[in-house]
């Protein structure tokens, strides 16, 4: 009877403890950008979610982008801050990072972490910063979350950041990534065969981007969809879709229809080479799901609503 008793003890403290975990999730909210910057409109173009820096008086914002390591902001629309605030200033090394730098993003806070400066942005005055309601600031990159767990729920637009996966999603069914430099290769099975895909929210448009030849293997040979694309340095390429006749999966995860992507720029195909992939695949593989992000074990799981 003893022991009966115990065993209830314990599973009572089992179910409280998890139901207090999943209390204690910090969910962060975010927001789509939509817009027609590629040429056509599209609804869900990039995530941005809130972000408090240094406990200035502003709402920022700041895009997932977890194609890219680095957290950076972006410096000409930084600058009047760095005027207005001289403690924010001194902490400016060599023009190109702000150091030990306080980030909160929702209410999950990043203390003492670095962040780079980035030539980009639209310039703002001392004036407008007053006026704006919200400021885009820069891009949140994967550095902020080796160590951790990010879960993303897609169909509810909020995300959260723990230390360890919470128990209520320990048996989501996982499979093994490889990590190049703090970012996400994906082991996809493209017309049955294993191919690394680069995880990037960042590019939010492309379910499957990569090089013709690639593209030419699994897809139709009528183009069905072009868009032109503003890339690094401010360079503008064209990619072509082509509808795929080949099957995509992830895990147990099966693709369906979609478009794969790719541009005749050697640029491309030369980031692809250098980081030994097939492609990239962005979130639209994803959008009715909850992803989990284990970047301790190198995991990634999906949980399909």
């Amino acid at each position: 009877m003893k022991k009966v008793i115990m065993l209830v003890f314990w599973g009572i403290l089992v179910i409280s403890c998890s139901q207090k975990h999943s209390q204690d999730l910090e969910w962060i909210p975010f927001v789509w950008e939509s817009g027609d910057d590629w040429g056509k409109y599209i609804e869900k173009m990039a995530i941005y979610v809130p972000v408090t820096i240094d406990e200035l008086p502003y709402k920022f914002t700041m895009q997932l982008d977890l194609g890219t390591y680095t957290t950076v902001f972006n410096k000409n629309t930084f600058k009047p801050f760095l005027e207005k605030y001289a403690s924010l200033n001194n902490k400016v090394d060599r023009g190109i990072w702000i150091k030990n730098v306080n980030l909160q993003l929702g209410k999950v806070s990043f203390s003492g972490i670095d962040v780079g400066l980035y030539p980009q942005g639209t310039e703002l005055s001392l004036d407008s910063i007053n006026a704006a309601p919200e400021i885009e600031i820069g891009v949140v990159g994967a550095d902020l979350f080796q160590e951790k767990v990010v879960i993303i729920d897609y169909k509810s637009n909020k995300l959260t950041i723990t230390d360890s996966i919470p128990p209520e999603y320990q048996n989501v069914s996982f499979e093994t990534f490889e990590a190049y430099d703090g970012l996400i290769k994906l082991p996809f099975q493209i017309n049955e065969n294993t191919a690394y895909l680069l995880f990037d929210t960042g590019a939010s448009y492309f379910s499957l981007a990569t090089t013709k030849q690639n593209a030419l293997a699994i897809g139709g040979t009528q183009i069905i969809d072009s868009l032109r694309v503003n890339t690094w340095g401010d360079r503008w390429i064209s990619f072509y879709g082509l509808e795929t006749v080949a099957p995509v999966a992830f895990g147990e995860k099966k693709m369906g229809k979609s478009i794969v992507y790719y541009t005749e720029s050697d640029g491309f195909d030369e980031l692809y080479s250098s980081l030994n992939i097939w492609g990239l695949t962005g979130n639209g593989f994803f959008l009715n799901d909850m992803v989990v992000i284990d970047y301790k074990h190198n995991r990634f799981g999906i949980i399909r609503n």
